[in-house]
């Protein structure tokens, strides 16, 4: 094996690294839920995986090149019945509840306006260029009904709030595919490093 920009794919890598993260979506939204990531750049392969759920899961490649099933990937599948539940709960508690209902607003306000230190997961792309890209996908491209569910705030080193010097981060927060609660929504972070 050569130096780490010599590989040929992320299986080619021996030492530890993250594997997987698991994503959700709800029932009748998995086109919605591949709309999504492929607006982000990465590529699709279905896993013909169906384990307890209703639908295959679907692994999703940041790196169209290497699509590893098992690695530096994430998947998506249909949230189970009983996540479902506990979802429905949660929504109807958040209608009837005005404390708690403005408690999230804020939560979710702080996700879209000042994520650092919001839970979320990240995706590197290779350049500047491939989150401008993505950006414009979304903000272009998209179907209505996934610009409404979604929030982009890309921060470039240049922005007097951004967190960290030279790095470009895109926070993309929608409620499409989560690895949490669909309640609260889920960060996905775009970066690119100089």
């Amino acid at each position: 094996m050569g130096a780490p920009d010599e590989m040929d794919g992320i299986a080619d890598y021996h030492g530890a690294l993250l594997s997987h993260v698991e994503t959700l979506y709800r029932p009748g939204e998995r086109k919605l839920a591949i709309e999504l990531v492929e607006a982000l750049g990465c590529s699709i392969t279905d896993t013909g995986f169906k384990g307890d759920g209703v639908d295959t899961f679907l692994a999703v490649h940041p790196n169209p090149n290497d699509p590893d099933p098992q690695s530096n990937v994430f998947y998506m599948s249909q949230i189970r019945p009983e996540q479902f539940a506990v979802e429905e709960r949660l929504k109807q508690f958040s209608e009837t509840e005005a404390g708690f209902a403005a408690q999230l607003n804020a939560y979710r306000d702080a996700a879209r306006t000042k994520p650092f230190g919001v839970p979320h997961f990240a995706l590197r792309l290779q350049s500047t260029d491939a989150i401008r890209h993505a950006e414009a996908r979304i903000r272009n491209e998209a179907s209505e009904a996934l610009r409404e569910r979604v929030h982009l705030r890309v921060f470039y080193p240049e922005d007097a709030d951004t967190a960290v010097g030279k790095v470009v981060q895109g926070f993309l927060y929608q409620d499409v595919v989560v690895s949490g609660s669909f309640l609260m929504g889920q960060l996905i972070e775009l970066q690119a490093q100089p």
